[in-house]
């Protein structure tokens, strides 16, 4: 998700996006160590194709709050939806196709009319909602750069710090550097488990304002489903505030 692509144009900003490509770069080979331990820590080593996890969702923005039935899916393919029932605001829907330059994402509300996430906000380098997915080295895409910047501070905590970018091998120099540094992520491992902690990046309003979102999105409450570690708490912040709370009460593996 989700704030995501359309913080301010929804009432719900449930647009967090749901990108998902990798690459084998020079900086992704310097990450390999802790990938791999990444790889075993979620799935003990083997592949995650599908995912669909099912709970409920709680938005708040301010004094308005409202809440509803929440499903997630997603492939290693890179295609992904959120799709959330509040019982107010009425279904609320986001998805993303495509890898690379090719990659497109969307969201609709109630009435159920499809609108395009700007660019700039559709450009992220990990699935919002598992991260752990998108860095599976047997199904990652050619489109993101992943470096180990070891030991630091990411939001109020210390992990061992990932920085993931989108890299285009396909656009010109001017474009790969905006890509670039509109998907850069910052992923905090938990430095026992090394199951993901908390994941950072920025968003701008789809107004063209250059005034910058920063998305805090936590996981806890981990359970093994099929062998699979999977984040039954998973909390989105924006600017400092709890703006989704998500709580999954079943998750489908293959």
């Amino acid at each position: 998700m989700l704030l995501h692509r359309s913080i301010y144009r929804w009432a719900l900003p449930m647009l967090v996006l749901l990108c998902t490509h990798a690459v084998k770069t020079p900086a992704q080979t310097s990450a390999g160590p802790v990938l791999t331990q990444l790889s075993n820590a979620f799935s003990g080593g083997q592949t995650v194709n599908n995912v669909v996890l099912q709970g409920n969702a709680t938005w708040q923005a301010g004094s308005l709050q409202d809440s509803g039935p929440v499903t997630l899916t997603a492939s290693s393919s890179g295609t992904t939806q959120v799709q959330i029932a509040l019982s107010a605001l009425g279904v609320r829907t986001e998805s993303e196709s495509g890898q690379g330059s090719a990659q497109s994402c969307t969201w609709s509300k109630a009435d159920g009319v499809s609108h395009e996430v700007s660019s700039t906000n559709c450009w992220k380098a990990l699935l919002w909602f598992l991260p752990a997915l998108s860095l599976q080295s047997s199904s990652m895409s050619a489109s993101l750069g992943i470096a180990d910047m070891g030991t630091g501070t990411i939001g109020s905590g210390t992990y061992r710090h990932l920085q993931s970018q989108l890299v285009f091998s396909d656009t010109p120099q001017s474009i790969t550097s905006q890509v670039m540094q509109f998907s850069t992520t910052d992923l905090g491992l938990d430095p026992v488990s090394l199951l993901p902690s908390v994941l950072t990046y920025t968003l701008y309003p789809d107004s063209g304002s250059s005034t910058p979102i920063a998305i805090e999105i936590d996981y806890s409450n981990y359970t093994a489903v099929s062998g699979v570690q999977i984040p039954f708490t998973i909390q989105r912040y924006v600017n400092g505030s709890l703006q989704l709370a998500i709580t999954l009460s079943s998750a489908q593996i293959n």
